[in-house]
């Protein structure tokens, strides 16, 4: 029987869906039972783990956001050696055997982020995302579906945010507003109510990529674990005022960003003037504006504030961040996220397992209010095990 024959006559699927976002963390690999498809599509969590990034593979990533044509096709079929062996991992882990599990969802890593929202001639809107899924599939001799971001660019939308249609899927609750927060690498929001046709959502700033950067360069650490460090400084007001001054953030949505605006070189570069000052106040300063960008855009950007924040990612466990947040956002609640066993850190892997299923369903998983594409697309490119 064809593999995709299979796969369409089974109610419920075991999925893995990969994660690895701008703040270079690790992958988040999530093994998810997935029940249906479409909307109707119900996941539950079975095992999570994340594979840490080393400081050379960081490095690596690192150099090829700059890199030549040889770099980034090998970094492509390296990146998706390293997310199969994650895979790998997480079934070990579970004593699970692959022939045990159905299908690989891979987000992959991004390199490059080029929406049309960013360009100002006539440049070409262009997403670039590297962890080669036909390496994945020959490694754990399972279905593979990747590539999710440029179906929507190729019918003129953003390709980002890329979670909210399975937002809406998953956590819309009765009668309840809620926003679902991310803080990675990018911080984005899904604003999520009863109608699918209502969501909005919009990467709506920094998140962790400016913070991380100050961090491994002038505190010795590779994050601020906990905001540890960033508790200890005091927030600088002229420089929070500067940052704040961010044509990005004043820009109505459809929008979306990366590193390319917010990245490491551009970080040190904005900040070369506040060398002087106190590292740890500058880190809070950053800690602040993060918080800060969240905030202003739920006011500026969202046509009604939401009932309850619920924040994933690496942010969630920042508590100087998530302190500085709540107290901007009072008395809206702001929590870390979990529901129905989802955690913060397992969210966004969750999604691309289900993002994974719909499409093999063929069905679209973009929302065109969201990203400004023309049309609904199927994301996500097939590529069977050998």
């Amino acid at each position: 029987m064809h593999p995709i024959t299979r796969l369409l006559a089974k109610e419920d699927k075991l999925v893995i869906g990969l994660m690895s976002g701008t703040s270079l963390d690790g992958v988040d690999a999530a093994l998810v039972k997935v029940s249906g498809f479409g909307e109707s599509s119900r996941a539950t969590l079975v095992g999570f783990r994340t594979t840490p990034y080393t400081v050379a593979e960081r490095t690596a990533i690192h150099a090829l956001i700059e890199s030549d044509a040889p770099a980034l096709s090998a970094g492509n079929f390296a990146l998706g050696a390293h997310f199969a062996e994650a895979a790998l991992q997480l079934l070990a882990s579970l004593g699970l055997r692959p022939d045990e599990v159905d299908l690989v969802g891979s987000h992959g890593q991004t390199v490059w982020h080029q929406p049309p929202s960013s360009l100002t001639g006539d440049g070409t809107a262009s997403t670039l995302q590297l962890g080669e899924p036909a390496v994945i599939a020959a490694r754990t001799g399972l279905v593979t579906v990747a590539d999710f971001r440029v179906a929507d660019l190729a019918v003129g939308g953003e390709g980002a945010p890329l979670v909210p249609w399975c937002d809406w899927v998953l956590y819309r609750k009765p009668g309840r507003l809620r926003a679902l927060q991310n803080i990675g690498g990018i911080a984005n929001v899904t604003l999520v109510g009863d109608d699918r046709d209502g969501v909005l959502a919009f990467d709506n700033g920094p998140g962790n990529v400016m913070i991380d950067a100050w961090v491994q360069q002038h505190c010795g650490q590779p994050f601020d674990e906990n905001g540890d460090l960033s508790a200890q400084g005091r927030i600088q007001t002229d420089l929070l005022a500067a940052l704040l001054d961010d044509e990005y953030l004043r820009r109505a949505p459809p929008k979306s960003t990366g590193r390319e605006r917010y990245g490491r070189a551009r970080t040190l570069d904005v900040l070369k003037g506040y060398t002087h000052r106190d590292p740890l106040d500058v880190l809070r300063t950053l800690v602040a504006f993060t918080a800060e960008a969240i905030a202003q855009s739920y006011r500026q950007h969202l046509p009604h504030l939401p009932d309850e924040v619920l924040v994933s990612g690496g942010g969630a466990h920042n508590r100087t961040l998530m302190a500085h947040l709540a107290q901007l956002l009072d008395p809206i609640p702001v929590r870390a996220f979990a529901d129905d066993g989802v955690s913060a850190d397992a969210k966004e892997a969750v999604c691309f397992a289900v993002l994974a299923v719909a499409a093999i369903h063929g069905v679209p998983a973009n929302l065109p209010a969201v990203t400004g594409a023309r049309q609904r697309a199927i994301l996500g490119k097939i590529c069977l095990p050998p």
